[in-house]
């Protein structure tokens, strides 16, 4: 279905923010006050009342705009839709709820009915002499573009003014230089689309439509807002006169449905009538800018836009810590521009204090809106007793023979100034310089400006030697024995107020001392620092490295431990820098720190370490060995020659003797006897190979130790 818009300008701030590449940018912040729209439409000479917002929570917002097609940098927004939607390159208006319309929205289309009106209204009064311009800037967009160009269902909006020579309310978002109303059929591509009649489109006046005020943003690149085409920025205007009070309403709407979304976007600050400004001059800009009290003055300017046949008055009120005619010349409550002038000015002359106030005061002075007294705009002048002048240096301590030091102050690039003494300073007129001391020296910087009391401020740069420390020798050894001295001297020596601290304290008998003694019970390797320091914090420092050689103490000697009989173990022994382990006939490397021992017997080693000055310790380690290392008997034999089991022998036979193998046959007989434990039974007697069956054997083995074992069984010859 086709839908109708009826468009009424609000102030809009649009919601949220979309960045959508690096040729354009639209920020959008939504659901805003009808305050907040109202305080950012609103520019010059225009006093606001009662502001109220009709409208879909999320169908207003203000937006800001960066290198947009849209042709205005900021403002606010009143849409059919949700206003943060209208942000983008791609897609369209979204609508996340939908409200009424408005009648006298719908009464400039004929009584169509409308829906999803987004309405802001307020009253304001124009400051102004005599009768001038209301003017803002807008921008009119929908999605009824390109579909229904020149179609029935003109799209169409309006901003409606009411008051004095106003009433009824009227329209006056025109096109420029017409009284066609701006809406869909006035201002297009001049095409029309569809099956739709140009004719339709011409009917809304002479030279109806206006493609120079459309712009089709399909083809726009980059493209920043999602609308199909929206118009240039026009300029809507009203006659009003000086303090009568007006009724501006600025609103969208839908007409017909809910279908296809409009918004107009109205110029941050552009709501004005003959837009007069208040500058200062004259005044000391530093500091915020600033007067001196008997010596400065200022100036405070109004001017307007562009010159008129009428004069301009502008009203004026004071306050602020001063008083008017007390502490400064008496001023009048206004400034009059002459007909045919852009300016006008008055004088500001401070008047000298009888006593001195630290700080400033200030004078705010108020431009009032001269019909209703209310404040439209504010200027603040601070009034001090004195040129400020602040001298950034601070009383410094440098160290060495001699020092630069940098000179810093700040103030008034029109002041003069000058350092004291000037022959230590490298540019003694400016306020930031370089100093150069051999001894404690004041400096004075001075502030002078037409004929205002010069200003000085000084500080105190004080230089003291570096101290040179030397300690000899740096680095010395020596044994457990008698107290140490350790000497250091300091340059220069002509200085005397130095004070000695030596770190760690431990150890010496006088840690404030230049020449203490060392003395300790215990060996190691002791670093002492030793720094100087002068009151005023110059430092120097030096170190010494003092190791007392005690004899070594071997650490993490291995323990007497048991192995098994033929095993290698790893001895071990930390704690020298030289090691001898005997007896040396079990060990592979008798003179290393972690020798392999064989365990071949039960033996106590002794490992001896010594350090690169012959100091020595000793240490045993013992070891016993286990001879529990049980032989393999098996039960069954195939002697087949086939090279697998062929022989019936004692298997993990290592550091065990054979001293009795014998083997019967189930009469009794012997059939087999060895005490050799790398031979066994062939399954033969006398060279006859017996018959398979089972044979009982006896096998005594003995250890080492002295130990014996002996095993009784039956064994299966298989054949």
């Amino acid at each position: 279905m086709h839908k109708r818009i009826l468009t009424i300008f609000f102030t809009l701030f649009f919601s949220f923010i979309y960045t959508f590449n690096s040729n354009g940018q639209v920020t959008i912040t939504g659901q805003r006050s009808a305050q907040q729209l109202v305080n950012r439409l609103v520019g010059y000479n225009v006093t606001v009342l009662n502001p109220k917002l009709r409208c879909a929570s999320k169908h207003n917002g203000e937006f800001t705009t960066i290198s947009s097609n849209l042709g205005l940098p900021g403002g606010i927004i009143l849409a059919t839709g949700t206003a943060t939607t209208l942000a983008g390159s791609t897609g369209t208006v979204g609508q996340d709820s939908t409200s009424d319309g408005d009648t006298s929205l719908s009464a400039l289309i004929g009584g169509t009915p409308t829906n999803d009106a987004c309405i802001l209204e307020f009253d304001f009064v124009p400051d102004i002499d005599t009768a001038s311009l209301l003017k803002f800037d807008y921008v009119f967009g929908s999605e009824e573009y390109p579909g229904y160009t020149c179609s029935n269902f003109n799209d169409v909006f309006g901003f409606l003014i009411s008051g004095p020579g106003y009433n009824p309310a009227v329209n006056i978002a025109l096109v420029p230089g017409t009284n066609i109303p701006v809406a869909i059929n006035s201002v297009n591509s001049g095409v029309a689309s569809g099956g739709y009649s140009l004719s339709t489109c011409q009917a809304m006046g002479p030279g109806s439509p206006f493609p120079a005020y459309f712009v089709n943003n399909q083809i726009a690149s980059p493209k920043t807002i999602v609308l199909p085409g929206f118009t240039t920025v026009l300029q809507a205007s009203a006659l009003v006169y000086p303090c009568d009070t007006y009724h501006m309403k600025l609103g969208v709407a839908n007409a017909s449905d809910h279908a296809l979304q409009s918004a107009v976007f109205l110029k941050e600050n552009s709501f004005s009538v003959d837009t007069v400004k208040l500058n200062l001059s004259g005044i000391i800009k530093s500091h915020d800018g600033y007067l001196v009290r008997g010596c400065t003055s200022g100036a405070l300017e109004a001017s307007r836009s562009q010159a008129s046949a009428h004069k301009k008055k502008i009203c004026l009120s004071f306050g602020g810590t001063v008083v008017n005619g007390v502490d400064y010349t008496f001023l009048a409550d206004s400034i009059v521009i002459p007909p045919s002038a852009t300016t006008a000015s008055i004088s500001i002359n401070p008047l000298p204090s009888t006593a001195f106030r630290p700080g400033w005061d200030t004078l705010i002075i108020r431009r009032l809106n001269c019909c209703t007294k209310q404040p439209v705009d504010s200027i603040a002048i601070k009034i001090r007793d004195s040129l400020k002048m602040e001298l950034l240096s601070i009383d410094t301590s440098m160290c060495g023979s001699s020092a630069m030091i940098p000179l810093h102050a700040t103030g008034d690039s029109a002041f003069q100034y000058l350092w004291t003494p000037s022959a230590l300073v490298s540019n003694p007129t400016d306020t930031q310089t370089i100093a150069t001391i051999t001894g404690p020296t004041t400096f004075t910087i001075t502030a002078s400006y037409k004929t205002c009391p010069s200003v000085s401020h000084s500080f105190t740069a004080v230089i003291e030697p570096n101290p040179n420390v030397s300690i000899l020798p740096h680095d010395t050894s020596f044994c457990l024995a008698d107290p140490y001295p350790i000497y250091a001297t300091v340059e220069p020596s002509s200085f005397t107020q130095y004070h000695y601290q030596w770190s760690p304290t431990s150890s010496l008998d006088n840690p404030n001392s230049a020449t203490p003694f060392f003395y300790t019970k215990l060996p190691g390797i002791y670093k002492y620092i030793l720094t100087v320091n002068t009151p005023l914090g110059c430092t120097g420092s030096d170190s010494v490295t003092i190791e007392t050689r005690p004899e070594p103490k071997l650490v993490n000697v291995t323990g007497n431990f048991i192995a098994k009989y033929g095993d290698v173990v790893q001895l071990h022994a930390e704690g020298a820098t030289f090691y001898t382990w005997t007896p040396s006939r079990l060990l592979d490397y008798p003179i290393e720190a972690n020798p392999k021992a064989t365990a071949l017997d039960s033996v106590t080693f002794q490992v001896i370490g010594t350090d690169q000055y012959g100091c020595r310790d000793t240490a045993y380690v013992h070891m016993d060995i286990d001879y529990h290392m049980y032989e393999f008997i098996p039960n069954a034999f195939t002697p087949n020659g086939d090279g697998h089991n062929d022989v019936f022998s004692v298997r993990h036979m290592k550091f065990q003797r054979l001293i009795e193998f014998r083997i019967f046959n189930r009469w009794g007989e012997e059939v087999y006897s060895s005490t050799d434990m790398n031979n066994g039974w062939d399954g033969t007697f006398k060279g006859v190979p017996q018959e398979a069956g089972v044979y009982h054997y006896l096998i005594r083995i003995t250890t080492p130790d002295g130990g014996q074992r002996m095993y009784k069984g039956d064994v299966t010859l298989v054949r």
